[in-house]
């Protein structure tokens, strides 16, 4: 463990928690993406996970030995320095020049993982050229299956060690003006040609929509993904156990509790509430990781108590990015892994191992009615 923060002084203009990140970067972010990002007239799902991350009570541990605590966990096999790992976003390059560049090195720096969007705006080989295979590649089953098939391929060639597809945005939803005006704002920005999507950029040769996720994808094409490359597979946005058995019986390596964070359904279960659900569903048949409304350390250690194997942040890392480039997002990630090793410590768990339900004071009902 660091000495005590007491023992070293605090300028002004330390960033000391994501709230102070997050205060500084919002005036540097183009007023639509920060409409954007704040979900602005559907916020109710994302103000609903991050409190009931918070609802979660913590409980301290008298006399244990914790001059010592280790954050490092293996996700699918690969080492990393802490079980926080960057969430797939779109647009980033209005933030920062580099956009998903900068982020996977701000990652590397934090030697954790990177996820690039499928609609991002830096294309697989700039990313996995810095990120030197903690890299996961996020995609979308789009209407052109031939872009999908390239894009994994190519994803692979950079060297990704798992693929992502997102299943919780099968069409895209009706925003509220506040948010379909931001939309379309930046849908214009993203047309030119520092910010547009690598995958409308390099498949501009297909028919219009072509890059639009296919509102008829199925559990097939789970199956056919799979095929494409030797590459884990990991399904992002699963709420329901029915749907986390589903996914391991069609040979997915892994899943993430994910409610896209308030951009999709709105009113969704909480993130909090669904994971131990699907936890005990699965068992040891999957890895789990848990996305949407993470703001601190505490917030990671509650989901790694309710059995999460890691977890994945956006919006905190996005403001690291606004705020500081590649070496906000590094001291974003940093900072989140000294939140969690300072809460392990004092709730008695020194490694991953010993994190559990014990630390926790009380658990959603839905955890309780499985024990």
């Amino acid at each position: 463990m660091k000495e005590t923060v007491f023992s070293a002084s605090t300028g002004p203009d330390d960033l000391l928690d994501i709230a102070e990140f997050r205060a500084l970067a919002e005036p540097r972010m183009p007023e639509d993406y920060r409409n954007f990002v704040n979900n602005a007239g559907m916020e109710q799902t994302l103000r609903d996970d991050i409190a009931a991350w918070g609802s979660l009570h913590l409980r301290p541990r008298a006399l244990v030995d914790v001059s010592h605590v280790d954050t490092a966990v293996t996700v699918l096999g690969q080492p990393i320095a802490m079980p926080i790992i960057t969430a797939p976003f779109v647009g980033s390059s209005l933030i920062d020049p580099e956009g998903e560049v900068a982020t996977a090195r701000g990652a590397m720096a934090a030697a954790t993982i990177t996820t690039l969007s499928m609609m991002g705006t830096r294309p697989p080989e700039d990313v996995g050229a810095v990120a030197k295979g903690r890299y996961w590649q996020q995609i979308y089953c789009m209407r052109d299956r031939g872009v999908v098939q390239d894009v994994i391929a190519r994803a692979e060639a950079a060297g990704a060690s798992a693929l992502c597809l997102t299943v919780d945005l099968p069409v895209m939803p009706a925003f509220p003006r506040p948010m379909r005006v931001a939309a379309q704002a930046l849908f214009r920005r993203w047309q030119e040609p520092e910010h547009m999507m690598y995958a409308v950029r390099n498949y501009a040769d297909r028919p219009i929509g072509a890059t639009f996720p296919d509102p008829a994808a199925t559990w097939a094409d789970v199956e056919w993904m799979r095929g494409l490359s030797s590459l884990p597979l990991i399904l992002k946005g699963v709420i329901r156990p029915d749907d986390a058995l589903r996914a391991r019986d069609h040979g997915v390596s892994a899943v993430i509790v994910s409610n896209h964070a308030g951009q999709g359904l709105r009113a969704s279960q909480p993130v909090a509430h669904a994971l131990p659900g699907i936890v005990a569903a699965v068992g040891a048949d999957l890895e789990v990781y848990a996305d949407s409304g993470i703001r601190s350390g505490a917030d990671v250690l509650r989901a790694l108590a309710l059995g999460a194997r890691a977890v994945l942040v956006g919006r905190p890392v996005l403001w690291g990015l606004a705020a500081a480039g590649a070496d906000g997002v590094k001291r974003v990630l940093t900072l989140l892994q000294a939140e969690l090793a300072e809460v392990m410590a004092i709730t008695g768990a020194t490694s991953m191992a010993q994190v559990d339900r014990s630390v926790l004071g009380n658990i959603p009902r839905e955890a309780a009615q499985r024990d």
